[in-house]
């Protein structure tokens, strides 16, 4: 037989769960904000604030392309987290390729990778439930389009070092490009924050 103490305690124990998970989800929310910033902060201090005279005179436009973040900007909270652990995913993709032209020391360069490793692994762990769902369902699909359009996006930044040989001024452009995605991940951080 159910009592009204035993119904008590456990709605108690309800509300002190939500409670909880409710504070591990803003601290993880501004720990998530902080390393984007962190992430921003380094690229705008290793980038300078000049254009290196041989850079001039290369245009690589790379306009064309923003519609596929300006899409991405306005998605679901599913599909903003999608977007964001993707971004993460193939910046780190590009910090791995050929870099000794890109104007950091090794050891920078290994940290950013690190930090970028370990966000990662934090967001696999906190949002892989809410990821995982199928991609047969309409959420599914939806999702995985936006880390495909992710994924094309970074594959023409691929392509641009690659057909620049990797070279400075190459890089200072997909850094700027890479910015601007830490620019739309603290935008869809904060969407994500405010609807939860």
């Amino acid at each position: 037989m159910i009592t009204k103490g035993w119904l008590l305690h456990v709605g108690l124990m309800m509300l002190f769960v939500s409670k909880i998970s409710s504070l591990d989800f803003n601290r993880f929310h501004s720990w998530l904000h902080e390393a984007n910033k962190a992430n921003l902060e380094l690229l705008k201090n290793k980038m300078g604030t000049t254009i290196p005279i041989q850079c001039i005179g290369e245009e690589m436009d790379l306009s064309t392309n923003q519609e596929i973040f300006t899409n991405i900007n306005e998605v679901q909270v599913e599909n903003a987290k999608a977007a964001i652990q993707e971004i993460l995913q193939q910046t780190l993709h590009v910090f791995r390729q050929n870099h000794t032209e890109m104007g950091w020391d090794g050891n920078s360069t290994t940290a950013f990778q690190t930090k970028l490793d370990q966000q990662i692994q934090k967001l696999e762990t906190c949002w892989s439930a809410e990821l995982e769902r199928g991609p047969t369902s309409p959420r599914g699909q939806k999702t995985l389009l936006t880390r495909l359009r992710v994924k094309r996006y970074f594959q023409i930044l691929h392509d641009l070092l690659k057909d620049k040989e990797y070279s400075l001024c190459a890089w200072l452009t997909v850094q700027i490009q890479i910015r601007q995605c830490f620019v739309l991940t603290d935008q869809l951080i904060k969407r994500i924050s405010n609807e939860a």
